[in-house]
């Protein structure tokens, strides 16, 4: 039998072709054998990398900015802060990873920012228009009165 060369580690090399010649023999001594252990060939060697790509849910909108806006001004009958606790959890969702969760939260958000504010703009439109025409009512019946020095 042919003395087999050994690598630098220590370990026996096998040369030539590997589907016709016989495994490398190890010298264990009783110990378990190397958890390393190859031969030298001329075979190319493929190596497939493996890329996890994350979901991107940096592009899920959460409408947090407007919600704290109407719940501090525009809070028509708590419309404003129940946006603001689906813009959390809509801000919750994207952070966790939950694309379709966090979408569907800022859906909803958006839609009690918009009827919060529509409310509010309609509320604040009516109060102006009833001061108006309280003022004019109130003009009109001092003028009826005759000046009495």
């Amino acid at each position: 039998m042919q003395a087999l060369p050994y690598n630098g580690a220590g370990y026996p090399v096998q040369v030539g072709d590997p589907m016709l010649s016989a495994p490398p023999i190890y010298e264990n001594h009783g110990k378990a054998p190397p958890v390393m252990m190859a031969h030298v060939t001329n075979i190319p060697v493929s190596h497939t990398n493996v890329v996890n790509i994350e979901q991107n849910v940096s592009g899920v909108r959460d409408f947090l900015p407007w919600s704290i806006f109407n719940t501090l001004y525009m809070n028509f009958c708590c419309l404003g802060f129940c946006a603001l606790v689906f813009s959390v959890k809509s801000r919750d969702r994207k952070m966790a990873g939950d694309r379709s969760g966090a979408t569907n939260y800022g859906s909803t958000a958006r839609k009690l920012n918009i009827a919060a504010t529509t409310m509010t703009v309609i509320l604040i439109f009516i109060i102006i228009i009833l001061m108006i025409s309280g003022l004019i009512t109130l003009a009109s019946s001092f003028s009826n009165y005759p000046y009495q020095p």
